[in-house]
């Protein structure tokens, strides 16, 4: 065995181990509940802290279960080419999978995901040329590969597997591209949408148990869903990421996954967890870890990605924010401490659009204590159900104690955010005088000074802001006569759906007696909080008679006109220089052809979609370049471009 240098960070409780292998990626891909693990390169001991080297006859792991059973990758010779083929170790023996019939050779892919707890499944995605990858499943007793396929559907993919060999992955239904629905799917090539009640949407089903619980995301969320009951549950993305998933789910209910944000200093994932005793959304595994008195020696002091948990919930592994070959994966033992026999479970964060203020909301607990007859629940902070709430957010918290009412059992909370959502500028039926210039943080946008609808819609139209950074505003518009308009924005830096008075309005100055295509214009400055949180929000400009408006939901002279544009919230670490002064790309929204050019010359240039996945990569070496995105699916993607050493990137609308 290989001694690793490692950072043990034990607690009398819980336990933690961040790998390190002389800069080499230690990536932890799976677990089981004796606590033996995976790495690319090997197997892994939680008790030792040891890695032991692969086998000579395989090439790399990919899983392992309770029985020590591995799956991995082995060489595989056709005609003359020498190429590689699924493989699993049980007995202390390897064993050949094979690829799918016709496969060409070196130009075959496949990719092993999962074996099941009894030994018996193996699943996985293969592709027996360049273009069709299709799931598969493996019955390990009668040596049986098969091809998992609907013709009616382009791709599929298989990620998990149980007992009973039921697989849950994904499937595309287009004609070209890749949406990737989530599903359950079966011998026979039966394939399921999860939840089959929606519309099919992206996603995938990351994880299934023995009893059919699955977990995975739809539409950058993360969802639970119980095959038995058909109960659909889905979970909020935690502020400030852009999209999260469920990765994996032991059989006593702990859910893993990890939420991520996709910016100007390239991905960046933190792991989650989740149980009705923890509350009604996943929180973050490295507050619990922290709460047990252990610190995250990780190169930024968060875990990443949590990719596995065992099937007794005690044992969870993944790897750190750095790229995943360097990364130094790591290991947590929970001890069996994490879950309560006795909680309450709170409901999931309420949020309601409500333009007439204050609402009654109602609301539902529950209590697992079998352990503690007679324990009640107890409010601890917020309102009751049934109470009128306000506009904002009211955190409630409710203690589950026990019959001598003051033992706290467990503790839940949730949110109740009462909101205008955006609410549209109330109508101001014919009295429109039209914004005809916008020209701020990037946005240049010009509107008709003839426009006769009080409120324009530019969302698809994004700017990008630094913490801290100021930006000069420039305004011109229609006065309808010798009168004077005013100008005031208002920017959702907090992103809880509403603008926030002055904290979040800045005034642009006026103009008088314009026709709006004069050039008489205004400038005033926008500065970006340095709380600002990180991401997409919005930028409403309002344009009003005689003062500046007090209400960003209404044009109170009854005369003027308002638009709403989005702005990217980055940290301000991007480097500079690369100016969308020069740096030009059009159209946006695309239908195919998207347009890239700069003074200088671009390196390189990436489409990234909302999980940070590269769907498309060109490297023009030129100061200009096209990219066809025909094939991708509707939706919002980031255009990534390098030009030196300055980087920029961009949210565009792919209709």
């Amino acid at each position: 065995m290989a001694a690793l240098l490692y950072f043990n960070l034990a607690s009398a409780q819980m336990e933690i181990h961040v790998l390190d292998a002389n800069g080499f990626g230690t990536s932890l891909l799976d677990i089981n509940d004796s606590g033996q693990g995976v790495v690319s390169g090997g197997t892994y001991d939680f008790g030792t802290n040891t890695l032991t080297p692969l086998d000579p006859e395989v090439q790399q792991l990919n899983g392992i279960n309770n029985n020590g059973d591995l799956i991995g990758v082995m060489p595989l010779i056709i005609g003359a080419d020498t190429t590689t083929q699924p493989a699993y170790k049980t007995g202390g023996v390897w064993y050949p999978i094979g690829l799918f019939p016709g496969s060409s050779g070196t130009e075959s892919s496949f990719t092993a995901y999962q074996i099941s707890e009894n030994g018996n499944y193996i699943v996985g995605q293969m592709s027996p040329d360049c273009c069709n990858a299709q799931a598969f499943l493996y019955n390990v007793s009668t040596a049986t590969l098969e091809q998992i396929a609907d013709p009616a559907n382009e791709y599929s993919a298989g990620y998990t597997v149980n007992d009973s060999g039921i697989l849950g992955g994904w499937y595309d239904p287009q004609p070209s591209g890749t949406l990737r629905v989530p599903a359950y799917m079966t011998t026979g090539s039966v394939i399921t949408s999860v939840p089959t009640e929606l519309p099919a949407s992206g996603g995938q089903v990351g994880a299934i148990t023995n009893s059919n619980i699955m977990v995975g995301d739809r539409d950058g969320k993360p969802f639970i869903f119980d095959q038995n009951t058909n109960t659909f549950s889905e979970f909020a993305i935690p502020a400030g990421f852009q999209t999260a998933t469920f990765t994996s789910i032991s059989d006593t209910g702990i859910a893993v996954g990890y939420c991520q944000i996709f910016d100007f200093n390239g991905l960046t994932r933190e792991a989650l967890v989740y149980h009705p005793s923890l509350g009604s959304q996943p929180v973050f595994l490295k507050d619990i870890l922290i709460a047990n008195g252990l610190t995250i020696n990780t190169v930024d002091g968060n875990l990443g990605t949590a990719i596995a948990i065992s099937p007794d919930g005690n044992y969870i592994c993944g790897w750190e924010n750095v790229q995943f070959i360097f990364a130094h994966g790591w290991a947590v033992n929970l001890k069996d401490l994490l879950i309560s026999d006795c909680y309450v479970t709170c409901p999931q964060d309420i949020a309601v659009t409500n333009l007439s203020g204050s609402q009654v909301i109602d609301y539902n607990l529950s209590i697992s204590c079998d352990t503690h007859p007679g324990s009640t629940i107890v409010l601890v902070s917020g309102l009751e159900s049934g109470s009128v709430f306000p506009l904002g957010t009211t955190t409630v918290t409710h203690n589950l104690v026990d019959i001598d009412g003051t033992t706290v059992l467990n503790t839940c909370s949730f949110d109740v955010t009462i909101t205008d959502q955006y609410c549209n500028p109330s109508d101001i039926n014919t009295f429109v005088e039209p914004i005809t210039l916008v020209s701020i943080a990037n946005i240049n946008n010009t509107s008709s000074e003839t426009a006769t609808v009080d409120y324009e819609d530019f969302t698809s139209i994004v700017g990008a802001v630094s913490l801290g950074a100021s930006y000069t505003g420039i305004f011109e518009g229609y006065t309808g006569g010798d009168y004077t308009d005013y100008f005031r924005i208002f920017v959702d830096w907090n992103q809880d759906g509403s603008f926030d008075g002055a904290t979040e309005a800045y005034d642009m100055g006026s103009i008088t007696n314009s026709t709006g295509i004069d050039g008489i214009q205004t400038t005033g400055t926008m500065t970006v909080p340095t709380d600002a949180i990180l991401g997409t929000t919005t930028l409403r400009v309002i344009k009003n008679y005689d003062h500046y408006t007090n209400n960003p939901c209404s044009i109170d002279s009854s005369f003027g006109q308002a638009e709403d544009y989005k702005l990217i919230v980055d940290n301000g670490l991007a480097t500079t220089g690369f100016s969308l002064t020069n740096f030009k790309i059009y159209p946006n929204p695309v239908k195919d052809i998207l347009n890239i050019s700069n003074t200088n010359i671009i390196e390189s240039v990436s489409i990234i979609n909302t999980l940070g996945q590269i769907v498309l990569r060109n490297n023009p070496n030129n100061t200009s370049s096209q990219l066809n995105l025909t094939s991708l699916p509707t939706g919002s993607y980031f255009v990534k471009a390098t030009s030196g050493n300055e980087v920029k990137i961009i949210k565009i609308i792919k209709v």
